[in-house]
């Protein structure tokens, strides 16, 4: 589903537009810097939404220039790939000493985790798509490293025939109700294979695994939510952007569903706490262990270790 937003400096006096933009732009991307010197009657758009977990921004306005630091990058960082496709004006990107200008139907990228700089020269119309790298796999970090410039020769025939592919999935996903769940997710796949090619250096030995990194990733968020009893493929999908249904795939695939994994996650925990701490309280332990009530906690207890939590500590004090 598209989460279309926008911004419009349209909206407040010039004078207040600079922070506007820069505050917007924060609030749902990242920190950064806006020199709008070069256009004293500054003015510029946004729309947003979203395919699968890449974020996806349609952007118009007059010439400006925004700067990302160190410090900013400190503050927030989504750690993602931007994949910028122009389509009116130009814009110069600058990253790691690199340089190079967009003219409509280019394409280039930026590493969020670094500082750059994007620098619109005149009017200007431009596509980003913010590809977490989690998902892009190991070919991140090859990608990172060709920031700021243009793709080579095979690339740029690539990225030409690509752009109005990019175009129309950015179009789709910000404007009306986007696509479903299914579908947002298979465009943000098809997005991959031509990043990777047009940017990424080929590296026939290395295994592109975005789903087995993600779902390492949700596992990691669970357990450090295993105490929260609302945690479950609701909050898994909410917290890594994707939809539900996806959840559950990435956990079947592992050989086990989402309920079942958090809750034996729980119980190991709760059993380790229950033999370290005799003097703890059982209905203490349940709700350390992310479970409602005592009762709750016993039942599952029973069904996995055939046995009552009480029962576990007699056991172990008579040893």
């Amino acid at each position: 589903m598209s989460h279309l937003t926008a911004l419009d400096t349209r909206r407040v006096a010039p004078s207040d537009r600079p922070d506007y933009w820069s505050t917007g732009i924060a609030e749902r991307f990242f920190p950064m810097q806006v020199d709008t010197s070069a256009s004293p009657s500054f003015d510029a758009r946004l729309v947003s939404g979203a395919v699968g977990p890449i974020a996806v921004g349609a952007i118009q306005g007059r010439p400006h220039r925004v700067v990302r630091t160190q410090k900013m990058i400190a503050v927030a960082d989504p750690e993602s790939i931007l994949l910028y496709l122009l389509m009116r004006g130009s814009v110069r990107l600058e990253q790691d000493e690199r340089s190079c200008l967009l003219r409509p139907g280019d394409m280039a990228c930026h590493d969020t985790s670094k500082p750059s700089t994007f620098e619109g020269q005149e009017a200007f119309e431009v596509l980003i798509f913010s590809v977490p790298r989690w998902f892009i796999g190991v070919r991140a970090e090859s990608i990172a490293r060709r920031s700021a410039t243009r793709p080579a020769r095979a690339g740029a025939s690539l990225a030409g025939l690509a752009a109005p592919f990019l175009a129309g999935i950015a179009r789709t996903a910000v404007e009306g109700d986007g696509l479903s769940g299914i579908e947002s997710e298979g465009a943000a796949e098809m997005i991959l294979p031509l990043l990777r090619n047009v940017f990424g250096e080929e590296t026939p030995s290395e295994t592109l695994a975005p789903s087995s990194a993600l779902l390492a990733r949700m596992q990691r968020y669970a357990i450090e939510h295993l105490h929260e009893p609302d945690l479950g493929p609701e909050r898994l999908a909410g917290a890594h952007f994707v939809s539900t249904r996806y959840v559950h795939k990435l956990f079947a695939a592992s050989g086990t569903g989402v309920s079942e994994w958090i809750r034996d996650r729980r119980l190991e925990g709760a059993t380790a706490e229950l033999r370290e701490s005799p003097g703890t309280a059982i209905a203490v332990v349940a709700a350390r262990w992310g479970y409602r009530n005592p009762a709750s906690f016993s039942r599952a207890f029973r069904d996995r270790y055939g046995c009552a939590p009480r029962e576990l500590r007699g056991m172990r004090q008579s040893a």
